[in-house]
């Protein structure tokens, strides 16, 4: 599993990055998940908070997914960024 030590060592700015589209989340009985950009697997958004690891490569299942995450080989470390901007408060 990534510890927090291994998470700390990736150079998150050469990391590949990807736009998610309103198709690219998707639902099941235990909550909502993304499809590993590595391996495939359901990537839970608990265990890529958690874990920076999708469910493959933590051989945990999915309810009610027919995916079927044993042996998985997968090298990916996942991470979730929300990037906003805002205006500014005008002065009155």
């Amino acid at each position: 599993m990534a510890d927090d030590n291994e998470l700390a060592d990736i150079d998150w700015e050469q990391a590949a990055r990807m736009e998610l589209e309103p198709d690219a989340i998707h639902e099941s009985r235990d909550g909502y998940y993304f499809d590993c950009p590595e391996c495939g697997s359901p990537a839970t958004i608990e265990n890529i908070i958690e874990h920076g690891r999708c469910n493959g490569y933590l051989d945990e299942q999915v309810e009610g997914i027919d995916f079927d995450v044993e042996n998985k080989s997968c090298s990916a470390v996942l991470r979730l960024e929300m990037a906003y901007t805002a205006e500014p408060e005008s002065e009155t």
